[in-house]
Parts: C-alpha cells; structure tokens; sequence
C-alpha cells in the first residue's frame, strides 16, 4: 500500500470512515496476529488480543491523522496491550488456563500433592520478596516460556537486562530450594508450574 494512500486512510478513519478502518484493519490484521501469538501462543487469545488492540486505534481515532508512521504507532500500541494482558493473566485464573494449556504440558506431575504445594508456596514466598520487575521478567521467561529476546521486547528493556535479571533470579531460587529442602530447583519448579501459573 502507498504511503499517500495509506495517510488517506488514516485521515478518513480518524473522522470516522469505517471503511477506510476496514482497510487498514485488513492491512495489518495478520502482522499483528503473528506478533501477538509469538507472547500468548494460543489463536483463540491471539485474535481476541487482535480485536482489542484494533478497537484501541478505532477508539483514539481522532488523534491518527498525525501519526508518523501508522506501522511503528500499531506496534506500540500491541505492544503495551500485550504487556497488560500478561500482567493481567498473573492474576486471572481462566487466563493461565487458557495460557497453560496452549504454551506446554506438564509432562513431569510432582507425586507427593502436598509436599509439592509446600514447595510452591516456598517458591512463591521467595519470589514476591524479590524487585517487581525480577518477578515480570521471571513470569514472561519460565512461566509464559519467553525468549530474552521477546520478554525485552514486552518490557521494553535490552535482552542483556533481561538476562541479569534472570541470572540474578535463578541463583537466588536455586540457593533457596538447596537450604531449605535440599532439592535442585527443577524439582521446586515443577511444583511451582503445577500449582501457579
């Protein structure tokens, strides 16, 4: 698509033409679906974040006529959508349903159900003491299964923060798990990934 037609659109949508909307929707409806399955790595979560991350541009319409570049504007917009999302889905339980069932199995159950509810809440215990972002950047790596790459692309951080973060994270659990039950931190963290996301 010309860039002319393009801000054509832009300035149509932005005094409410919805076909114009329509237009660019069709546009970028499959960029911004590959973007987002990349975090959620479930289709139905993938489309339903699409809808509302296209509902956003429709319902700030007015102020498109003075975007740049509609690409790098879309993206952000994904972007920080995708973040609340994740945020979000730490707290929402039909939201890690969805996102444990799409992202893995469990292929290793911890036998001992109430020993490994006591590692979980250790584990839990441990990583709430830690900074809130040593927790995002945990919760996109090990539990939403992010690349650095991707985590620093949510959080808007450099792949090397993500991994001091990380590094720092995972020695911090590992001591914890060794002191306190003798365990390696898989076997914690097999606990932690049945009972928590």
């Amino acid at each position: 698509m010309a860039a002319i037609d393009e801000t054509i659109l832009l300035n149509g949508i932005s005094l409410g033409d919805r076909r114009a909307f329509d237009e660019i929707y069709n546009q970028y409806h499959s960029d911004i679906y590959k973007y987002v399955f990349k975090f959620v790595k479930s289709s139905d979560c993938a489309e339903d974040l699409c809808q509302e991350i296209f509902l956003k541009v429709w319902e700030k319409r007015e102020s498109l006529a003075d975007v740049r570049s509609f690409r790098a504007y879309l993206f952000t917009v994904s972007k920080n959508h995708i973040f609340d999302f994740l945020r979000h889905a730490s707290v929402e339980q039909s939201a890690r349903e969805e996102i444990l069932y799409a992202s893995r199995e469990l292929k290793n159950q911890v036998e001992d159900s109430i020993q490994s509810e006591e590692y979980y809440q250790h584990l839990q215990k441990v990583l709430d003491q830690m900074s809130p972002r040593n927790r995002e950047v945990f919760k996109l790596c090990r539990e939403m299964d992010q690349t650095y790459d991707e985590a620093a692309e949510v959080l808007g951080i450099s792949r090397n923060a993500i991994k001091k973060h990380m590094v720092k994270t995972m020695k911090l659990l590992k001591c914890s798990a060794q002191k306190s039950f003798g365990l390696s931190f898989n076997s914690l963290l097999s606990a932690y990934i049945l009972f928590g996301i």
